[in-house]
């Protein structure tokens, strides 16, 4: 396209040649433009047609032409198929069933460890491996809290502290979760959850199935409800933590349920903390008796090592027993011994050759008979926390929430109990362990006993000071600088 060139046409310029401006004029005379081009150069040995490759050099660029095109198609469909790839990540159907197996596949993994070293470095000769593989499996689901039989012995006297095991991986894999489905809507939340808990529940339950050997057996039925409730609870906690959805939905709890609960909490958790105590001095008091207990059984490296883990995971349980005993309630070990602060000798017995069952205490005296008022010290912090968070509330109300946090407490101590009683075997060591009823009763009675009273009590919650904000200014200037 070639240019325009406007020159300025007038009687002093009939030939109109280009004079330049740079505005126009108002006058009788007008604008004359002309087309022109750039003044070309004639060199020796240029062609006014365009040189052609060898036909070598054109084949190669029609290669390189589709190449290029090649590429850019690839390129396009990968992103096509990342993009695809990553919405089916993402979709709950996919990572639910990812989730649960590995928390089945770890889970399977830490325990055949544990048994491993016992099933090859044990004193008696080891068997066969599908029979070491029953034994993990079978352990692997007596961690959720199934009840196993071993040669035709029931043992539902279960090791808690093996439920640590699940219950973390699941909380785990609650919060990887949420960072892969990404939930902006509460069904896609609660669709996450479930599938996650029912594919985590089905593994449980073939494990079961397949582990299931003439020697070692667990319920099918009781191992799909406890792995149930675990499976809830464990990616339950999971997703409510890495969740703004989830806690934003907790928040809209009626600030009355959400007194009671805090104040459930503390009663539960000063009990436990209080029965943690206790247990430690009795563990303190007997702890040369366990010692020689220990020695006597003349384990290998590899037994006293799976000794020392059973101990640990039979700790939640003596936590329980001791919580049991300073409520009063006692601990049975059959059916003609009570271990209770209220009896001052308790009768001689053959125990397991366990020993942290040494640390159970043969005597007691006027100074155990004090412990049932540790409940009484948990209630009143249970109504302490009722006054501080009710502080606008009525004095009726805040003894009424006192009085359901107490009761509510008492049934979760019920369950407690109920958890830690059981069989370790047969003959009198069928049924050992708290009563859960009695228990929960006199957890009650000193419960409502401490929270009625200082839930009454006007405690006001301190305002919180905050700073006094300064006025805007120049960036970098200091207050006193004018």
């Amino acid at each position: 396209m070639l240019p325009l060139v406007c020159g300025w046409w007038s009687a002093d310029n009939p030939a109109g040649r280009p004079l330049w401006r740079v505005w126009p004029a108002v006058s009788p005379e007008g604008w004359q433009c002309w087309k022109v081009s750039a003044p070309t150069v004639d060199r020796p040995g240029a062609s006014s047609q365009p040189e052609q490759l060898p036909p070598p050099l054109r084949f190669l660029a029609a290669i390189g032409r589709v190449i290029l095109r090649v590429r850019r198609r690839v390129r396009f469909l990968w992103r096509r198929i990342a993009r695809l790839g990553d919405q089916i990540a993402r979709s709950p159907l996919v990572a639910a069933p990812i989730a649960a197996s590995s928390v089945a596949a770890v889970g399977l993994l830490v325990l055949a460890l544990a048994v491993a070293g016992a099933w090859w470095g044990g004193v008696e000769p080891p068997g066969p491996w599908p029979d070491a593989a029953g034994v993990v499996g079978s352990v692997w689901v007596m961690s959720y809290g199934v009840p196993v039989r071993l040669l035709g012995v029931d043992y539902s006297l279960l090791p808690w502290g093996l439920m640590v095991i699940p219950l973390w991986l699941g909380h785990q894999a609650g919060r990887w979760l949420v960072r892969v489905v990404r939930p902006q809507r509460i069904r896609t939340l609660l669709a996450t959850w479930f599938l996650a808990v029912a594919w985590s529940t089905s593994f449980v339950v073939l494990v079961s199935v397949l582990a299931d050997t003439p020697n070692v057996q667990t319920s099918a039925r009781r191992a799909a409800i406890a792995a149930t409730v675990v499976g809830l609870v464990s990616i339950g906690t999971g997703l409510w933590r890495a969740s703004d959805l989830a806690r934003e939905t907790t928040s809209r709890i009626v600030p009355p349920v959400r007194v009671v609960l805090r104040g459930t909490a503390v009663a539960v958790v000063t009990l436990i903390a209080l029965a943690c105590v206790v247990l430690l001095v009795a563990v303190a008091s007997s702890f040369g008796e366990i010692s020689r207990l220990f020695a006597a059984l003349s384990p290998t490296v590899s037994d006293a090592i799976v000794l020392s883990l059973l101990s640990l995971a039979y700790l939640p349980t003596l936590v329980i027993w001791s919580l049991a005993y300073f409520l009063g309630a006692g601990i049975s070990l059959g059916g003609d011994v009570l271990v209770s602060p209220f009896v001052a000798v308790i009768a001689p017995t053959d125990l397991p050759a366990f020993p942290p069952l040494a640390a159970l205490p043969e005597t007691s005296g006027p100074a155990s008979w004090a412990l049932p008022a540790l409940t009484v010290l948990a209630g009143a912090f249970a109504g302490l926390s009722v006054s501080r968070f009710a502080a606008r509330e009525g004095p009726l109300v805040r003894i009424s929430l006192a009085l359901a946090a107490s009761v509510l407490a008492a049934g979760v101590v019920y369950a407690l109990l109920l958890a830690a009683a059981g069989s370790l075997g047969d003959g009198r060591f069928i049924d050992i362990g708290p009563d859960a009823g009695l228990g929960a009763l006199l957890a009650g009675v000193g419960l409502v006993v401490g929270a009625l009273p200082t839930s009454v009590l006007r405690a006001r919650r301190r305002p919180r000071t905050l700073a006094p904000v300064a006025e805007d200014g120049p960036v970098g200037a200091e207050p006193g600088d004018e």
